[in-house]
């Protein structure tokens, strides 16, 4: 798990882009053709034809979503009337050029209102005269699902009688006891909560590690008590993105066989009424963690 992050962090930036943008000055190019002109008006940006003559503007916007990852979207407005319409941005990842992020946000595999053939000048000024983009709808919609699917989540963990209590996964067993079978809780795993430093010099990151935890017979016929990691998160704020999924890593469960799921480190009030949990559950994270995992088929060598 250590090196999978570091090889985040070596990559980072290195995600491809569908078409190369860049600028000389305040002239924007793609794919190494001039098209248009950017012209930065406090967080607004407009842009121009190359003889200078204003189309339209660009404000980006952003909002936190339930999944832990960040809305963006571009407001639009056509600077011959001032009509406003609001695109997501679906643009590849530009690095730190907010410049090539503003551009990528317009010319994309969505929108390509910008390309290498010049502005589509028709195509923008219909979307922006056109019908109204809910913004509020998308990001509703985009948040109850992520409720609905932690709920779905929840759910399977406690048809699997699996239950974390102070970092301690517990499953209940049929287990013989003095007076014969009974039904109680056996632990089949943890969460351990632990400060990593990745590299030199660096700040540690606090990792939320899920091993599963089990009894093996060696050779001498003694139980040898055994563990295996299945997946982390990492409470980081580094801001790297994982190149695999286009997601920051501290928004994301990564496995130990090298796979990503969403996971955000806190629910709001709304969120946990919704999912139907105590106020104040200390456990709740450890839970959306095991929870995650059991979902997406991972398995405790202990379960039954």
């Amino acid at each position: 798990m250590k090196k999978l992050l570091l090889s985040f962090l070596l990559v980072t930036g290195l995600t491809a882009v569908a078409q190369e943008i860049k600028f000389k000055k305040d002239k924007i190019s793609i794919d190494g053709t001039e098209v248009a002109i950017l012209d930065k008006e406090k967080v607004n940006y407009k842009i121009l034809t190359l003889d200078s003559r204003p189309i339209f503007s660009i404000e980006r916007k952003s909002a936190l979503m339930s999944d832990g990852s960040t809305l963006y979207w571009s407001v639009l407005t056509d600077l011959s009337n001032s009509k406003t319409n609001e695109v997501v941005d679906y643009g590849k990842d530009q690095g730190l050029s907010f410049q090539r992020t503003i551009v990528a946000s317009v010319c994309n595999d969505k929108y390509k209102f910008i390309s290498a053939a010049g502005i589509d000048e028709k195509g923008v000024l219909e979307f922006i005269n056109g019908t109204p983009t809910d913004i509020e709808k998308v990001i509703a919609d985009a948040n109850q699902k992520t409720v609905d699917q932690l709920k779905v989540e929840q759910d399977a963990m406690a048809a699997l009688n699996i239950k974390v209590t102070n970092g301690i996964i517990y499953q209940k067993q049929e287990v013989l006891k003095e007076n014969g079978m009974v039904q109680d809780y056996v632990k089949i795993g943890d969460v351990v909560k632990k400060n990593i430093t990745y590299m030199p010099n660096w700040p540690p990151s606090l990792v939320y590690m899920v091993n599963s935890i089990f009894t093996v017979v060696d050779n001498n016929n003694r139980e040898q008590t055994k563990y295996r990691e299945l997946g982390g998160w990492y409470a980081t704020k580094t801001g790297y993105t994982n190149p695999t999924t286009g997601k920051n890593i501290k928004d994301e469960v990564i496995t130990a066989d090298n796979k990503y799921f969403p996971l955000k480190g806190t629910l709001t009030d709304t969120e946990k009424i919704k999912l139907s949990v105590q106020k104040g559950d200390k456990d709740l994270l450890e839970k959306q963690l095991v929870a995650k995992l059991l979902f997406n088929g991972y398995k405790f060598e202990a379960m039954k």
